[in-house]
């Protein structure tokens, strides 16, 4: 059986690590695609069979609605969706993709019965809160898989639950509440044996006492634990319905969703649309792997890329990863029909960038054992000879390296903390400062980084890392900066933070606490460099400064091993680096010291190192995928 037959966990919990799987997905029946990655060796294929329309009010799917009533159901539909594949390619293999958005029949039943807060799409936590919502969805849920189950079997991979905006569980309620989230918090907050409190007015979530975007427990703790509660009715309902469906399915079937994009969501979004809880999707032994799109901040040329959930953390709690890449080539189809574009996102200009670009994503995902998918979201996305040879030949190194047990060569670090994030007013602009932009500037490193949560510093293995870098920590409580004396502070390593780091203690904000921490006054703006006590603290005291130069002038500090002179993007683990740049040129590379040569796998060029340097000519644009041999 090959790899991609076996499951989509890199690290499948109560298992051993499975391999990850490389497949195609189209919202639209593009069956002369589906035959062109027949032939290049692609035969799993992800099918949503979709009964909501998707954020342009169009239709998702090109088939009728499956789910048509109350215990009503068009099989006829379902199997069509997937019995016109089985006659392109009848060694296809299924990633099961159910829409447990609510059709509009549901909305409009559900009102009328006195439950109205029921649109799953853009209101997700009113109606997760929703009884008879859940009831139904996970009756519908229930249905679909057993009828999945005793007709394509084993054809079956992987079950992806879809629920929310887009159908990446994303709430875009903002805040607000009906009746049955507001009793819901009222529930929560007693579970916890909190004051009973109203849902904290709409226009206290728009501000924020600290500088209008850090929340002040004193005042506002009613606030920060309603985006807890928030979040976790959101993850209460997905940890539900994987339950159930974990209960139905042999352990060898996969259950997958799209969550924890807390390198992604920023304005209006990082705190509302529930996602800063993925910390408890992802320790449940119910679900095997994540999902996210590359992100939308770093897609253009000489930019990094970069998955939009914490990699470390997923990969602690033994989670596989699906990496999608659905970014817009030359040739895709930007017309949803006569009336309807989705034009808004620039796409690569030519074969040159869409090979470069599709290069990095598949880079990304081999030197990061990811599982992917090619989404061809409206058709033509891959649909040049060229691009469907390099697609080809990048499953052929997929194949390959992708489920190879290589570790990461990372010496820098990027910690996350979703608890401090609660503290955010995310209408404020900084908000995609914090990590986004982080995120994005640490792509021009020249240098690998990976990505932590900061509940992962007490059990990672962090020998390795010589730069710490803390965008976003405002709540330094005593057990935290335990574990900041314990595991980071020490060995000579650089802590490098921004703005306001540590003013929260978790009861009361003071600014004072900023400079016992790093030794620096709040709000100094250019980067400021402390030795501390068998460590250095690195400051900014606005995010403007926490410029790419910046981050490299500590990780120079750190010791931290430069890649490229550059300000590039580089992935690397213990075999393989790979470098994406939009102008090229010869370059000088930096590897580990005892590599004696190099192959580059798209080329297969071989070049020698010496002294732990190489020299490479680089297209414009370009992406490079080294193997190092010693």
């Amino acid at each position: 059986m090959t790899a991609a037959l076996l499951a989509l966990a890199a690290g499948a919990s109560g298992g051993e690590p499975k391999p990850p799987v490389f497949a195609y997905r189209s919202f639209w029946p593009e069956f002369e695609a589906m035959r062109q990655f027949k032939e290049a060796g692609v035969n799993t294929v992800c099918i949503f069979a979709a009964n909501t329309q998707n954020s342009l009010g169009q239709p998702y799917s090109k088939y009728p609605p499956v789910w048509r009533w109350f215990g009503k159901y068009d099989f006829a539909s379902l199997d069509k969706q997937y019995d016109d594949v089985l006659a392109v390619n009848p060694d296809a293999e299924f990633i099961c993709m159910i829409d447990l958005n609510s059709p509009v029949w549901l909305q409009h039943q559900l009102a009328l019965q006195g439950q109205p807060d029921s649109d799953s799409f853009t209101m997700l936590s009113c109606a997760c809160a929703n009884p008879a919502w859940r009831k139904a969805t996970g009756e519908y849920l229930e249905t679909v898989v057993r009828h999945m189950e005793g007709r394509y079997g084993d054809r079956v991979k992987a079950y992806l639950l879809a629920c929310g905006q887009t159908d990446e569980w994303m709430d875009y309620s903002r805040g607000m509440a009906g009746r049955g989230k507001s009793q819901a918090w009222k529930a929560w907050l007693k579970a916890r044996g909190k004051q009973d409190l109203p849902v904290p007015a709409l226009e206290r979530l728009d501000r924020a006492s600290f500088g209008d975007l850090i929340r002040d427990p004193a005042s506002e703790r009613d606030v920060v634990d309603y985006a807890q509660f928030t979040g976790d009715v959101v993850v209460d309902t997905a940890l539900e319905f994987a339950g159930r469906t974990r209960a139905m399915i042999p352990r060898q079937r996969q259950i997958g969703m799209f969550f924890g994009y807390i390198l992604q969501l920023a304005r209006s979004r990082l705190v509302w649309a529930g996602h800063l809880e993925y910390e408890r999707l992802y320790g449940s032994p119910d679900i095997d792997f994540f999902i996210s799109p590359g992100t939308y901040a770093d897609r253009p040329m000489g930019g990094g890329s970069g998955f939009m959930a914490p990699n470390a953390t997923r990969a602690l709690n033994g989670k596989g990863f699906l990496h999608e890449i659905d970014h817009r080539t030359h040739t895709y189809n930007v017309h949803l029909d006569e009336f309807v574009s989705i034009g808004w996102m620039t796409p690569w200009k030519d074969q040159a960038e869409t090979d470069a670009g599709l290069k990095r994503e598949f880079a990304l995902a081999i030197v990061n054992h990811a599982s992917l998918w090619c989404f061809d979201m409206w058709g033509g996305v891959f649909n040049t000879p060229e691009t469907m040879k390099l697609v080809k030949q990048s499953k052929v190194l997929w194949d390959r390296f992708a489920a190879l047990p290589l570790k990461t060569r990372a010496q820098v670090a990027l910690v996350v903390d979703p608890e401090s994030a609660r503290y955010i007013n995310d209408q404020n602009v900084a908000a995609a400062q914090i990590y986004s932009d982080t995120r994005n500037k640490l792509n021009r490193l020249g240098a690998p980084f990976e990505v932590f949560s900061f509940n992962d510093l007490s059990r990672a293995d962090l020998a390795q890392y010589r730069l710490f870098v803390f965008p976003g920590l405002f709540e330094i409580t005593p057990e935290k900066m335990g574990i900041l004396q314990q595991r980071v502070f020490q060995g000579g390593r650089v802590a490098m933070f921004a703005y306001a780091p540590g003013i929260c203690d978790g009861k009361s904000l003071d600014p004072a606490r900023v400079k016992a921490l790093t030794g620096t006054a709040f709000g100094t703006p250019a980067l400021s460099m402390v030795q501390r006590d068998g460590w250095t603290s690195a400051y900014v005291g606005a995010y403007a400064d926490l410029t790419p130069a910046a981050l490299r002038k500590a990780a120079l500090e750190a010791g931290v091993t430069i890649y490229c002179e550059d300000a590039v993007p580089v992935y690397a683990n213990e075999r393989l680096v790979a470098i994406h740049m939009a102008e090229g040129g010869e370059k000088t590379i930096t590897v580990p010291v005892g590599c004696r040569e190099v192959r580059e796998l798209y080329t297969g060029r071989v070049i020698p190192v010496a002294e732990g340097q190489f020299s490479y000519e680089f297209g414009s644009p370009d992406t490079a995928l080294f193997e190092l041999i010693w």
